[in-house]
């Protein structure tokens, strides 16, 4: 954490992801060591633990067995699966609509409506591969078991109906791979001699994976626009630009990465130029493709070996308990649970940890450990005869505890400001910001100083009270500076927390920009900021064309070519670089290249209003009437209401001679500026022009 690139995220998480985190790694260690302390194996049928002590008088406290955590895991997973049925099929949207029916304040949170929610994460695919690891380690069980009972066998069908329904390639990948495993390992040791039927159910799960992984023999069953047919799909870095950014983050910092949870640093700094010709080029992932490409960026050597160490230590230990003789194991325990925990590890070769799926692999290792009993030999010692160390221990104890209660502290205090942040967020227009500091976001923000995100927002809430405030016909010229000096304040704050993030160097640019006109400096500091979120994001042609306006307003011109010109490279149908470029070459007389360079961005980008009308514009200024009538037309076809080209529309036709065809274009430019007296002056003169001849 001091050395990562972010603090705040590493210590609390990406605000909207939170894992992985420093807290809740600890959190997790800790309920690894609460699990194997307190979870005892069982033996027999009369429910003694292992070695437990026989001697008289001696009271054993009582312990949770793993046999009553694991229907405790099988019972949360059936309500998981009991609540994506209930989404896929609209069964939360019926049971809202007749709470309300009852009383309007009894409706179910907006997430539990959509169609892809569920208990595991926020999308689909995170469900199938915690679903897939479940079916693992429900059919192994069934294996050494022989569980009877209907319930068991639902849940693994309806485990099974769901991931026929998404139909995620590594979930069924993570299936193969370790029910091979299992009938390997089981033929080669003969477990299931005496029974080979056990073996039928993991053979038919895994020739169902094998099927599906290669092909979908369901695939266009149903129509696209079904209930289950349009599922939503999330997107995400391939695994080729996952490792590729993972391996620049090591090559960046090779002991320590980028620090827990920075994949977002790393991934705006190393995105690769084939990133940028996709469709979703203007997005910033916070996680990769996969947990390991991840570790190996933001942990480093140190951290990925770490990992990796553990890994490795408790499959030696593992291997090494399951060959064992000894009586002490746990029996059709140890196996099933190993598998699971490999399925697992799979996963994170092709799928990102969340918060469950990260819990899932601590429980299993957990039970793992629990699972080898008595068969690998442990040391105890006490402090009987070291009262000294008894003492060192009881303080660390009550430090521990007393960090504790003041963590819950600052956690409860987060989650009030994550309160207040959800009153805001569901509807920004209701809450007034102002001086006094009184809206939700403004309250979220003192009482959670730390989260950078919040600064962000509130600075662009400011932002845009400023700019509701400047376009009235008699601004508050008192309300103007508040805002100025508050956007100024929190965008200032977000990069003094978070320097190194691009989106807080970004904010702060953005409010320079904008009150260029109002403070002086402003342009300079601008500049300055989005150098450093450039820095931060070398290929992003957005900040590079922001930062080529600003010096076209210092009047260095090249450096503004030079931006552009770069922006269009990485997007050649960047619509803001392309115009900005065509605009600085018209007034430098270029009008032909001008011209040349927005019909071709036309053709790469159809569908920018702002080329339309700007290609217009030019033809019009060359007299070229009807190639300009054309271009104003498709623009007002793209958005009907677009003032400019209505209203260059209503010109083109008054220098042809039209003025009833120019009035009306006129009059609907008025409809949308009703205040304009530009265009007020523009309609009685050609009424005056009318009504003379």
């Amino acid at each position: 954490v001091i050395f990562s690139q972010d603090r705040i995220t590493s210590l609390l998480g990406l605000y909207g992801r939170f894992w992985p985190s420093l807290v809740g790694t600890l959190s997790l260690g800790g309920f690894y060591f609460l699990l194997t302390n307190n979870v005892s194996p069982l033996i027999n049928a009369d429910k003694k633990p292992i070695n437990a002590d026989k001697k008289i008088g001696i009271n054993q406290p009582e312990s949770v067995s793993i046999s009553g955590l694991i229907k405790a895991f099988f019972w949360s997973s059936s309500l998981v699966v009991l609540m994506t049925y209930f989404s896929l099929f609209g069964f939360w949207a019926k049971i809202s609509n007749y709470l309300a029916s009852i009383n309007s304040k009894l409706v179910l949170p907006q997430v539990m409506l959509f169609q892809g929610f569920n208990a595991i994460g926020n999308s689909i695919e995170a469900l199938t591969v915690f679903l897939a690891v479940v079916a693992v380690f429900l059919v192994t069980l069934l294996a050494f078991k022989g569980l009877k009972g209907i319930a068991i066998y639902v849940l693994l069908f309806a485990i099974l109906g769901l991931l026929l329904i998404v139909d995620f390639w590594p979930a069924w990948l993570i299936i193969s791979l370790t029910l091979l495993l299992f009938l390997v390992f089981s033929f080669k040791k003969r477990i299931f001699r005496e029974d080979v039927n056990r073996l039928s159910l993991p053979i038919f799960l895994l020739l169902i994976s094998l099927i599906f992984f290669f092909f979908n023999p369901l695939q266009n069953l149903l129509p696209q626009d079904s209930v289950i047919g349009n599922l939503p799909i999330e997107i995400l870095p391939s695994q080729k630009v996952s490792w590729s950014i993972g391996w620049e983050g090591l090559k960046e910092n090779p002991f320590l990465g980028a620090g827990l949870g920075n994949f977002s640093y790393l991934f705006s700094k190393f995105k690769p130029q084939t990133f940028l010709e996709t469709p979703f080029w203007q997005i910033r992932f916070d996680r990769p493709i996969n947990h390991m490409a991840e570790i190996l960026g933001t942990t480093g050597v140190i951290g990925i070996l770490s990992y990796l160490l553990l890994i490795g230590m408790f499959l030696l230990v593992s291997w090494i308990a399951i060959n064992s003789k000894s009586q002490a194991l746990v029996p059709n325990f140890q196996f099933p649970v190993l598998l699971a925990f490999l399925a697992l590890l799979a996963g994170q070769f092709f799928y990102y940890q969340n918060t469950v799926l990260a819990f899932s692999f601590w429980l299993f290792l957990g039970l793992g450990t629990i699972s080898w009993g008595g068969a690998v030999k442990g040391k105890s010692f006490g402090f009987r005869d070291f009262p000294e160390l008894g003492l060192v221990f009881t303080i660390i104890f009550w430090v521990v505890l007393f960090g504790f209660l003041f963590s819950y502290f600052i956690m409860g205090k987060f989650y009030l400001a994550d309160v207040y942040y959800r009153q805001y967020l569901i509807n920004p227009t209701k809450w007034e910001l102002s001086l006094e500091g009184n809206s939700p976001l403004e309250k979220a923000t003192r009482i959670a100083d730390s989260r950078t995100v919040y600064h962000i927002v509130l600075a662009r809430g400011y932002l845009q009270k400023l700019s509701e405030e400047a376009v009235k016909p008699q601004p508050d010229n008192q309300v103007l500076a508040n805002m100025v000096a508050l956007a100024v304040r929190e965008g200032k704050r977000a990069v003094e927390l978070s320097p190194n993030m691009v989106s807080a160097q970004e904010t702060l640019g953005f409010v320079y920009r904008d009150i260029r006109g109002l403070a002086e400096g402003a342009t300079d500091w601008g500049i300055k900021v989005f150098e450093k979120a450039i820095g931060l994001e070398p290929k992003n042609p957005i900040l590079l064309t922001e930062l080529a306006k600003l010096y076209i307003v210092n009047n260095n011109l090249e450096k503004a070519k030079e931006l552009f010109n770069r922006a269009l490279e990485m997007r050649s149908d960047y619509a803001e670089a392309a115009i900005s470029l065509s605009i600085l070459e018209e007034s430098e007389g270029k009008t032909e290249e001008a011209i040349k360079r927005l019909e071709n961005l036309i053709n790469e980008n159809p569908y920018s209003v702002e080329a339309h009308f700007q290609l217009g514009r030019l033809y019009y200024n060359q007299n070229e009437h009807d190639k300009a009538i054309q271009q104003f037309q498709i623009a007002i076809q793209l958005f009907p209401n677009h003032s400019n080209s209505l209203y260059s529309l209503g010109l083109v036709y008054e220098r042809k001679g039209d003025k009833e065809k120019a009035l009306e274009f006129f009059r609907k430019v008025l409809e949308l500026n009703p205040e304009s007296g530009e265009v007020k002056d523009k309609i009685r003169e050609l009424l005056k022009e009318e009504s003379e001849e």
